[in-house]
């Protein structure tokens, strides 16, 4: 049942790359410049819209700044891509990110060369599926390049479920950014961090996705113009 699931939903599962530029200074005076490769996965939720974990393509960089007072790090996401399973790369923008809820909307760039062939279906993410505490739940992925970006699936089971000031699932054995199924098939939601659970990845259910994909679309509309 399993395989299924993973054999059905893979393909609209794609690897993200992005390159952020990292600008450094110590007390006001330049430290020098950085470039940190970034990876990680994104699932199609509408046509040439993929929703990602925030901070798996900008990183929390407070976080080391707060053991050496007086350093600063100013950071750029430059060329941002896509990739589906055969390898392919797709040019792609950050359209829109929501830090509370910890997503991020990448849209594939109708000015790059190949957009015209992009053809990955989306995920339903209609539907409000409710799970319980031990329930097994599917989550797909995508290897690294270096990998040829091969499709990745785990299962996990719900440990706990946290329902203010939302409803939240904390799923063990699922990495993060990685959309989450049920046995079914039935799309539950997406991996991402949040600033209260640090780096424990909680499953942020669709209707929440849903609450901004509205927004993300007008974004990406506006890529075209």
């Amino acid at each position: 049942t399993a395989r299924k699931v993973f054999a059905d939903n893979a393909p609209s599962v794609l690897g993200v790359r992005g390159l952020l530029k990292l600008e450094v200074s110590m007390n006001g005076k330049p430290g020098g410049n950085q470039e940190k490769v970034l990876t990680s996965n994104g699932v199609v939720v509408a046509d040439g819209l993929v929703a990602v974990a925030y901070r798996t393509i900008k990183p929390n960089l407070e976080a080391s700044m707060s053991s050496r007072p007086g350093l600063k790090i100013e950071s750029d996401l430059a060329e941002l891509k896509l990739l589906d399973g055969s390898g392919e790369e797709y040019d792609a923008k950050l359209v829109l990110h929501d830090e509370d809820l910890g997503l991020a909307f990448v849209a594939i760039d109708p000015k790059g060369d190949n957009a015209k062939e992009f053809k990955v279906k989306a995920v339903d993410v209609s539907k409000d599926v409710e799970v319980k505490h031990l329930d097994e739940l599917v989550g797909i992925g995508r290897l690294p390049e270096k990998m040829r970006s091969e499709g990745l699936v785990s299962l996990g089971s719900v440990s706990a479920i946290v329902t203010r000031p939302r409803t939240l699932y904390i799923v063990q054995g699922v990495a993060m950014s990685n959309p989450i199924f049920t046995q079914a098939g039935e799309f539950v939601g997406l991996t991402v961090a949040l600033k209260s659970s640090g780096a424990v990845p909680v499953v942020m259910p669709a209707k929440y996705i849903r609450k901004v994909l509205d927004q993300a679309k007008v974004k990406q509309a506006e890529l075209a113009k």
